[in-house]
């Protein structure tokens, strides 16, 4: 099948849609009804109509960022949330009015205040809910983050009767049931941007609870002008970008894999990176799953910035393959640095078990590309996962010091979510799972509240050794580490992100 990755205009995209005509809704719709329902009520006001429908008129859309950046996450920074920024624009071009409330660096004791004060004159309030709680079992303070979203639901419910509406990646991996755990009245699973759009113009024919989906814009150069990034940055955050969403490859860990791919229109990609440098920007991470999970349009996107003559420097995460010496090269030329790269473990029987789509000669060749290309690059492992322990921590340490690369940043335990292969073989009974389950473990079938993996503790230990003997290892959530993606040894790169 062939791709255009578009170095055309961007004209909008048009929505994929069901045998009803509409994207996917879980719920159904009340047939019987007008569906006003006792939690929330709908506007009926008008601008510019006599009388209209109230679903017709252009609606004032709240959107909100919870975003708890958890003071017991040690070096974790600040995530802006620049899907509430690309869903704005997909608002507006449909005629909505759209304010961003970002609650990142709002103090709890303000927070009640804040929100009454946004949603006043608003029609519907968005919420995006980004992390579930931490993937990280070392952190042993409360990091299940559903019950203060619902505080948040709470308080916009006090200020406000209008339909509130729940998204985000964290939110889409329980979808039904944080709605209902909440109290919200609608959810978008997956990319908003056309789903939102829909529930905006057909709202009253939908019943309290339903759950829409759709397809992501991926023609849409992006304004970028609600966050304030410069709070981000002096608080160690990072500007991003999204080339693609979705991701194909099969890794049983991850909340991302299968799902599908949808590759933005390059041109828009390089306008919005303009914009961005506008601002003020030089450095940015593409907040891709993979940034070659689609190697064609990773290499149309280098070739795009490096023909735009930028000047910017970014980074990326980037699975073990595809990566070859072109495309190596071309991350080069258009501004890669230190890229993330996954390679899970160095031992064969626990990448199999995995699920990875690659092996330890894949790693040692995608290694020897970037090396060949003048790219120092990080790497990425899982401890503690089917098959692993202090022996094949041992093979992976053996590994990377083959592969020479700058950081390896490591994570203790697999969380487990139903949405993933790995999950769903636990919950199945297809793994031994007796003394290797931590967390909340008791009453938690579905696995909602976090619960973690560890195949052999000792597998944690040695690698907590390793860590203590050399500084370039790291493991998320022991003495201090945060992330592999945001740590830099350029000094001008580390200074642009306040590190």
């Amino acid at each position: 099948m062939s791709v255009n990755f578009g170095t055309s205009p961007c004209p909008q995209q048009i929505v994929s849609t069901s045998s009803d005509g509409f994207p996917g809704v879980s719920s159904g719709v009340d047939e019987n009804s007008n569906s006003l329902f006792a939690a929330a009520h709908f506007p009926t006001a008008t601008r510019g109509h006599s009388q209209p429908h109230f679903w017709e008129r252009d609606m004032k859309v709240g959107l909100i960022n919870f975003n708890r950046r958890g003071v017991a996450e040690p070096g974790v920074p600040p995530v802006p949330p620049i899907g509430l920024e690309y869903l704005a624009d997909d608002l507006e071009a449909a005629g909505h009015e759209v304010d961003l409330l970002d609650l990142c660096f709002v103090p709890t004791d303000d927070r009640r205040h804040a929100i009454g004060t946004f949603v006043a004159s608003k029609d519907f309030v968005g919420v995006t809910f980004r992390n579930m709680g931490t993937d990280c079992l070392l952190l042993t303070e409360e990091q299940f983050y559903v019950p203060e979203l619902k505080k948040v639901v709470q308080e916009i419910r006090a200020a406000t009767k209008v339909p509130i509406v729940l998204g985000g990646q964290g939110y889409s991996i329980f979808p039904e049931k944080t709605l209902q755990f909440v109290d919200a009245d609608f959810g978008i699973r997956g990319p908003g941007e056309f789903a939102f759009v829909d529930l905006l113009s057909r709202y009253t024919q939908l019943s309290r609870g339903s759950v829409l989906s759709g397809a992501a814009n991926t023609n849409i150069t992006h304004k970028r002008s609600l966050i304030n990034y410069r709070e981000y940055l002096n608080n160690g955050g990072s500007v991003a970008i999204q080339t693609r969403n979705g991701c194909p490859f099969p890794c049983g860990f991850c909340i991302e894999s299968n799902k599908k791919l949808y590759l933005r229109n390059v041109k828009c990609i390089v306008d919005e990176l303009r914009r961005l440098k506008t601002l003020g920007i030089t450095f940015l991470f593409f907040a891709d799953a993979e940034f070659n999970n689609h190697i064609g349009h990773a290499e149309a996107v280098c070739d795009a910035i490096i023909a735009a003559d930028l000047d910017l420097e970014w980074s990326c995460y980037l699975n073990t393959i595809p990566i070859t010496l072109r495309l190596a090269r071309k991350l080069k030329a258009a501004g890669c640095v230190q890229p993330c790269v996954s390679v899970v473990s160095g031992n064969e029987s626990v990448l199999k078990a995995f699920g990875t789509n690659f092996t330890t000669d894949h790693i040692r060749k995608a290694a020897d590309a970037l090396h060949q290309a003048g790219i120092e690059f990080n790497v990425d492992v899982l401890v503690g996962g089917p098959g692993d322990s202090a022996a094949s921590v041992r093979d992976t340490y053996q590994l990377m010091e083959e592969i020479e690369p700058t950081l390896v940043g490591a994570n203790l335990g697999i969380r487990l979510f139903p949405a993933t292969p790995f999950g769903n073989a636990v919950i199945a009974g297809k793994f031994d799972v007796a003394g290797k389950l931590y967390g909340n473990v008791n009453d938690n079938p579905d696995f909602y509240r976090p619960i973690f993996y560890v195949s052999d503790m000792g597998a944690g230990e040695s690698f907590m050794e390793i860590c203590s003997s050399d500084p370039r290892y790291k493991l998320f959530g022991y003495d201090g580490f945060g992330g592999v993606n945001y740590k830099l040894s350029n000094p001008e790169t580390r200074e642009a992100l306040c590190i």
